[in-house]
């Protein structure tokens, strides 16, 4: 099967267009997601977000919702996977492909394990436009990008692994975060106390 078979795939919002200016009299406030908070191992980090201001009201499928797969469509193509409700109606721009999976035809988790596989990831690079370091996806490309068509069972499985190993990844990286900070306070620490002789 084709992913276009058991999802649907279209591109993020084009923010350009939708940015208030000084004529505006309606504002509405957003939070964006943008390329700098999809890291690299799969996950997003919420911290890095951006408020926007748009002038007009943006329809539900450019925000973001439970199940939805996001992947950058330029270098490094990472796909990340909206899993709480805290994560949704965030905006998502046009640097992104959004694919809304049909949980009757197929797993969410497991076509978001497929778009995470190191073949997949050589078939988009092969597709690109441009140079290697900066070249772009269409969003296109993902409705024509085959699927083993797995039993549902099976796909739940390998789809909950997945994201059972990005919440590893993204608590490993939360705490590397606070080590960092614990080490650095306590080296300061040491170094005023010496400074002063203690």
């Amino acid at each position: 099967m084709r992913i276009k078979d058991v999802a649907e795939v279209r591109t993020g919002l084009v923010i350009a267009r939708k940015k208030v200016s000084e004529q505006d009299k309606d504002r509405y406030p957003y939070k964006m997601l943008n390329l700098k908070c999809i890291l690299p191992k799969g996950y997003i980090d919420f911290n890095l977000t951006e408020a926007v201001e748009l002038n007009e009201k943006v329809k539900p499928e450019f925000t973001s919702h439970i199940g939805d797969i996001l992947i950058r469509l330029t270098a490094p193509y990472t796909a990340v996977m909206i899993t709480k409700s805290d994560e949704c109606g965030y905006i998502i721009p046009s640097h992104f492909a959004v694919i809304r999976v049909d949980e009757n035809k197929a797993s969410p988790e497991y076509i978001y394990w497929v778009l995470k596989r190191d073949t997949t990831k050589q078939k988009i690079i092969q597709n690109i436009s441009g140079s290697t370091a900066f070249g772009t996806i269409s969003s296109g490309f993902f409705n024509e990008l085959k699927v083993n068509d797995l039993p549902l069972k099976q796909q739940q499985i390998i789809g909950k692994l997945t994201v059972l190993s990005d919440k590893e990844q993204e608590l490993l990286h939360e705490l590397t975060i606070q080590k960092q900070l614990y080490n650095k306070i306590i080296s300061e620490t040491i170094y005023k106390m010496a400074k002063r002789g203690n």
